[in-house]
């Protein structure tokens, strides 16, 4: 049995329109309620954070970003609006310390497996993994003490950062899965790959691609290829070593210990986001565990997750006009999963990705303290709305958030041995009639 009830006051993450009033947002926002120490740290914290928004100087109207997809040497300069302008001069981040990045990311340093530091997967201290196989019946091998969240605005919890990963890391059979792989000449794009150092060659590792952009692949449909075979690439303007054709599963990493209604909430690394507030207060990882692990925890972590295939003049759906790309993943292609023969939303405890993991001698010491909310089902997006996510990533926060408009490399998904069990999360499940 898994406890879920949460006593959390709501906190979400600001549009770009909010902006302006990020100033003003009341210090209770995203504090846990109760009267606890980590709730006190909390509220003080939050203080702290809207000081320094409080107290930017200077003004700065463009920033700008080299799109490796449009011309070679090609330079794009952003504009960014009046509303936004300073952003460079809030201070210093509050979500890192003089190294750099956020406190607890430098535990590794206590030896290989302590606090958040990668560790062997045969070590006792392992932890559930992610990303996992979320097919409906997948059964995983591992019971974290700790139960998902079913619920992240009702934990106070805020989006911190949003990234992709080439290819699935998570498995959904018949949706994303080894099954669905096809020659597309883009994937040499990854090979050779700077981004990662994850293989011999210094390439990135792919992931699963989805059935649906395999489909339109093979039948040469024109939102992803011309009449002459080759790829109907977009003329990218914000993203980059982005390709039509090609599936990513996209991360919205959220935290109850994010700089939350400010313009730190959206951090690069994602940790630093996750984190911010552990860094702020000083929190060593054995105070950080035991707000994530106590019973009932008074801090939490999640991420949700959406596997897209990018089309170019794909139908309309794929624009997704009602989506806030920011804040979370498309609810609308949510509804589509919810009464779909995938079986709905899967939700399971389990820990960060990334590509430099596997199911061998690396993996991941945040294992059994991050919630996973993994739609079952892929989707396509119209690659301009991935370019407007970019845009928006670069304009809307105060951290430079440049290096994540570039993917990922992706995770093998995990065993039955490094995972949780995935259940039908109930409120994206269709009920069936007579059902609880």
């Amino acid at each position: 049995y898994r406890n879920t009830k949460r006593s959390i006051k709501m906190c979400r993450a600001p549009k770009e329109d909010d902006v302006r009033s990020a100033e003003g947002a009341g210090a209770s926002k995203g504090l846990m309620a109760g009267a606890n120490l980590f709730g006190i740290i909390n509220a003080v914290l939050t203080c702290v954070v809207l000081g320094i928004v409080a107290t930017r100087g200077g003004d700065v109207t463009k920033k700008s970003t080299t799109n490796n997809a449009a011309a070679a040497g090609t330079t794009t300069t952003l504009s960014i609006p009046d509303f936004l302008k300073g952003y460079e001069h809030y201070g210093a981040n509050p979500c890192i310390d003089e190294s750099g990045k956020a406190t607890l990311r430098n535990d590794v340093g206590q030896g290989f497996g302590v606090g958040l530091g990668d560790l062997d997967c045969e070590h006792s201290s392992v932890g559930a993994q992610s990303g996992t196989d979320v097919t409906k019946g997948a059964v995983g091998m591992m019971d974290p003490s700790v139960g998902p969240i079913q619920d992240y605005n009702a934990a106070g919890m805020c989006t911190v950062n949003v990234h992709w990963h080439i290819g699935a890391e998570h498995r959904s059979e018949g949706e994303y899965d080894e099954n669905q792989s096809f020659d597309h000449p883009n994937k040499d794009t990854y090979a050779g790959s700077h981004r990662r150092l994850a293989s011999a060659d210094g390439g990135m590792r792919i992931g699963h691609m989805c059935k649906a952009g395999k489909d339109l692949w093979e039948a040469n449909d024109p939102s992803v290829r011309n009449t002459d075979g080759s790829v109907n690439e977009y003329d990218w303007k914000y993203c980059k070593d982005m390709h039509v054709g090609l599936t990513y599963e996209f991360h919205w990493p959220h935290s109850s210990l994010g700089a939350c209604q400010t313009p730190w909430q959206y951090q690069y690394h994602f940790l630093d986001g996750v984190y911010c507030k552990a860094t702020m207060g000083g929190l060593t990882y054995a105070q950080a565990a035991a707000a994530l692990t106590s019973d009932p925890p008074t801090a939490f972590i999640g991420v949700e997750g959406q596997v897209f295939t990018i089309v170019n003049g794909g139908d309309a759906a794929a624009v997704r006009p009602t989506w806030d790309v920011l804040n979370g993943w498309d609810r609308q292609a949510i509804e589509e999963t919810k009464n779909d023969a995938t079986g709905g939303v899967a939700y399971y405890q389990g820990s960060t990705t990334g590509d430099a993991a596997n199911n061998d001698d690396v993996c991941r010491g945040t294992g059994n303290l991050v919630t996973w909310h993994q739609d079952r089902k892929c989707h396509t997006l119209e690659a301009s709305t991935m370019d407007e996510m970019c845009r928006r990533m670069l304009v809307i926060s105060a951290d430079d958030m440049s290096p994540d408009v570039i993917p990922h490399g992706a995770r093998e998904t995990v065993t039955a041995a490094l995972s949780d069990t995935p259940e039908d999360h109930p409120d994206y499940t269709r009920r069936l009639r007579g059902s609880n």
